[in-house]
């Protein structure tokens, strides 16, 4: 699916409790087992169509990033991955999910921008934010209608009441590779290539992760920090 040449991909909540057994069994096996998938998924979610289609994307992220999850199994070393805490596995499978399907983070990135400005926003001003990207269609309400109740289970939002919503809690990453995800994911996906570390703190996607517990001086395997004369240096993958 794609409006105005960008890709949608996705029109169908994925549950965070799915998606974090699946990079487990991954971590730990090395395959990705879709019957395992679909069966964990159909706890969650009613008809086997459905529960289907949502193992498909959970499937597809693991296959599109499968370089990222390899690199996070040499940099996890023998610890097992659901030793980590919640907060560190919600932060990694939203880089994945934004990763995989860019309109999650354009989503983030345009409730953030308003969040700067009004403890609140509504139905209207998302709809409208993202769609000034993709395109005012169908397909874009979908992806946004099966995102919202994924941004509210990790805590990025709070829905106050229909289609009014405020921001939540910000996610405190303490797992080195992690917080080096977040800066590669925004790099990434905003298509600067690079970026000041003194410009984090005014970065959307930043809103939703304690910046103390980035260290840009401990990157080696995504993100690549380099000095210069203004900002404490820049970032570039």
């Amino acid at each position: 699916m794609n409006s105005k040449g960008k890709y949608i991909g996705l029109n169908q909540r994925i549950p965070f409790d799915v998606l974090d057994a699946a990079i487990h069994f991954y971590l730990m096996n090395g395959v990705i087992d879709r019957k395992y998938i679909l069966q964990r998924m159909q706890e969650f979610t009613s008809g086997i169509n459905r529960a289907t289609k949502a193992t498909m994307y959970v499937v597809k992220i693991l296959t599109r990033e499968e370089k990222i999850l390899n690199y996070f199994k040499k940099a996890l070393k023998s610890l097992p991955y659901n030793s980590l805490k919640l907060a560190d596995r919600k932060a990694f499978c939203l880089c994945l999910i934004g990763l995989t399907y860019p309109i999650t983070y354009d989503l983030l990135v345009a409730l953030g921008q308003g969040f700067k400005v009004q403890d609140q926003v509504n139905k209207k001003f998302i709809n409208e934010k993202v769609m000034s990207l993709y395109g005012s269609n169908r397909t874009v309400e979908v992806a946004i209608d099966a995102l919202m109740p994924i941004l509210i289970e990790y805590n990025n939002i709070k829905r106050d009441k229909i289609s009014l919503y405020s921001f939540g809690t910000r996610l405190v990453v303490s797992n080195k590779f992690i917080s080096e995800l977040l800066v590669y994911t925004d790099i990434k996906l905003s298509g600067s290539k690079s970026i000041l570390v003194d410009d984090l703190n005014y970065k959307s996607w930043f809103t939703y992760f304690d910046l103390t517990t980035i260290k840009p001086n401990e990157f080696s395997l995504l993100v690549v920090k380099k000095d210069s004369a203004v900002g404490g240096g820049y970032l570039s993958i």
